[in-house]
């Protein structure tokens, strides 16, 4: 019997690393199963032969038969035969997990707060979101944000497992950052509906007019891509957008960098934040983005509410005027990220793993 299975729609370069961490720890039999090798949405690039863990691609070809998927997933079932499923709960195609926990056996739920306006409700995904997570044996979560979130839905047995990043490779960069009279702005993601770079570039706008010596750069891909590119023609040298730069290659990109923008329009956690403090460099948020409120508290950044193009304006201005606030939240960026990186997923893991066990998946929080 496999003590853990994680089972996840696909892998993308955050999840590997921290696989590859909990192999090379050695004190977890584990193996993990993906419905795809990649996010067809996303421009991740994760080559197989750096997922140095034993895993199972459920379904061999990109958009399965529904009959090859049903047949591969029961072959790695009873192959593995889990004692506990690690899941998340948001995919239909992850649903039969529901199947092991009617064989009495135990299923793991992480999960990430969803917002409105990026998701819309039902009638019937909000009881199924109860009935998931009321069933879980264990429901793991970034941040308290998180945790009130999923209380709400039924939640008992809430344990903590935060995300985790390469803070080496992040903590180097801001080594490495060169002193610049200009201020350094930067947007990193998705460029879509949702993610507020409309508002961002109505905000930018009198910024850069009135402060030649600031500028931005947009770094990612997606369907607003060319209008980026577009207004970015138009409103001269102070705008840069770049093409999607892999993870590996994101240390640079921060270095260059003295405040990343995040206007997100709902974000369930946004990762780029975590990046960006491991690098050293202070983060203006909206408050849609999951567990935001605490990673940016203790003068690591500012959280504005989502959409308010007049307070993002103000903002910015401020900080082109007074720069001098950015090196104390520099420091104090550096200072929160130390010891956020794999070795501590692993940890916070294997804990889990001991007091969930040792307790029968009792009532019980772990934070």
């Amino acid at each position: 019997m496999t003590r853990l299975v994680f089972w996840l729609p696909a892998v993308n370069p955050y999840w590997r690393d921290r696989f590859n961490a909990l192999a090379a720890d050695g004190e977890v039999d584990f193996e993990c199963w993906f419905n795809r090798h990649l996010d067809p949405d996303r421009s991740w690039d994760v080559h197989p032969q750096s997922m140095a863990f034993d895993h199972t691609f459920i379904g061999k070809s990109g958009d399965q038969h529904a009959w090859l998927f049903v047949h591969d997933l029961w072959s790695a079932y009873r192959r593995a035969n889990p004692s506990t499923i690690f899941t998340f709960h948001h995919e239909p195609k992850l649903w039969p997990v529901w199947l092991h926990r009617l064989r009495g056996r135990n299923v793991a739920l992480y999960a990430l707060m969803t917002w409105d306006s990026w998701v819309k409700r039902s009638r019937v995904k909000e009881v199924a979101k109860r009935l998931f997570f009321s069933a879980a044996t264990s429901v793991l979560t970034p941040g308290p944000q998180s945790d009130a979130y999923t209380a709400k839905y039924g939640a008992k047995n809430i344990y903590r497992l935060h995300h985790a990043v390469d803070v080496q490779r992040l903590g180097a960069a801001s080594h490495e950052r060169s002193a610049s009279e200009a201020l350094r702005l930067l947007y990193v993601g998705r460029m879509i509906k949702g993610k507020g770079v409309r508002m961002l570039t109505r905000a930018l706008e009198p910024v850069l007019r009135g402060h030649p010596s600031v500028s931005v750069r947009f770094v990612g891909d997606g369907p607003l891509r060319q209008e980026l590119e577009e207004w970015a023609e138009r409103t001269g040298p102070q705008v840069e957008v770049s093409a999607f730069i892999q993870s590996e290659g994101m240390a640079d990109v921060y270095s260059a960098a003295d405040v990343l923008l995040f206007p997100t329009e709902g974000d369930p956690y946004g990762l780029v934040v975590d990046e960006a403090l491991a690098a050293g460099v202070p983060v203006v948020s909206s408050d849609c983005a999951g567990d935001i409120a605490w990673r940016l508290e203790g003068g690591r950044g500012w959280v504005l509410p989502v959409g308010d193009e007049v307070a993002w304006t103000r903002l910015l201005n401020q900080i082109a005027t007074d720069r001098g606030q950015l090196a104390g939240m520099s420091a104090n960026a550096l200072k929160f990220s130390a010891g956020h990186g794999v070795d501590r997923w692993v940890a916070e893991l294997k804990t889990w793993l001991e007091v969930s066990e040792n307790d029968g998946y009792k009532d019980r929080e772990l934070h």
